[in-house]
């Protein structure tokens, strides 16, 4: 407790005093205010869990680093911990899942093997402290309450690839859409319209052999405008098909029912 007092008889000094100070003073002030704060977190947990004993609802005070009291106070979390990777919210939440020593040690910079691929294709793997850790891959190196060996990092970064692989992107297959603003098919870059494709498949639909079977058991129905059933009935006659019904049944049979 007296530390704390010490500490924030500190806080007092003043920008005039700062600026005499050496940079290495400013850094061992600082470095120990953070020690200090971290054992002041430890403090507040003790008062947070006594007050929890006495059946006080603390529901309104879990803001901020406040939330972490409860967790300091039952030694599930290190305050060095908290005070290290405050502002690091998805790492402080992967590395309180470890063992309270293994957070401390992170808090003190112990670095984790990283693996990674480089420019060639080829894995790398390299030590970096935890806080230097980016989000990708600190999902790649954390895994529940202990952290990923190089091959198991390696093994996950293959499962993803794959996932990339074989996932679909939507219309990514059909190259061919139809645009109702302008009544055309839109394939790639080109474009035509339902009149020319059907020119172009009727060119190569024959229907020779094409009598109704007693097999023939299903009809069709199709709804046409006045202006559609016209050019169904001219391109059956350009394409020399006795009919648009033989017309249909002869590109359903090449095109379709394959």
């Amino acid at each position: 407790m007296n530390e704390i007092v010490a500490a924030r008889a500190e806080q007092s000094l003043t920008p005039l005093e700062l600026g005499s100070m050496s940079t290495q003073q400013l850094r061992e002030r600082l470095a120990q205010s953070l020690t200090m704060t971290a054992k002041h977190l430890v403090y507040l947990a003790a008062i947070w869990n006594e007050l929890e004993k006495r059946g006080e609802d603390l529901n309104d005070l879990r803001v901020g680093l406040a939330s972490y009291l409860p967790h300091i106070a039952a030694g599930r979390l290190d305050a060095d911990a908290v005070i290290r990777f405050a502002g690091q919210p998805a790492i402080l939440k992967s590395i309180a899942a470890l063992p309270v020593n293994e957070q401390r040690e992170m808090a003190y910079g112990k670095p984790v093997r990283v693996l990674s691929i480089d420019g060639t294709g080829a894995y790398t793997e390299a030590e970096i402290p935890a806080y230097a850790l980016t989000a990708s891959q600190a999902r790649i190196v954390f895994s529940g309450d202990k952290l990923r060996t190089p091959v198991e990092q390696q093994a996950l970064i293959e499962s993803a690839k794959l996932a990339k692989a074989r996932r679909v992107i939507p219309g990514s297959k059909n190259k061919v859409r139809y645009d109702p603003a302008a009544d055309v098919l839109r394939i790639g870059r080109s474009s035509a319209t339902v009149g020319e494709v059907m020119s172009a498949l009727a060119s190569h639909a024959s229907d020779a052999g094409d009598t109704p079977s007693e097999d023939m058991k299903f009809s069709a129905l199709v709804r046409l405008t006045e202006e559609e059933h016209r050019m169904l009935h001219v391109r059956a006659a350009e394409s020399g098909h006795a009919s648009a019904q033989k017309l249909m049944r002869a590109i359903l049979k090449k095109y379709l029912l394959i």
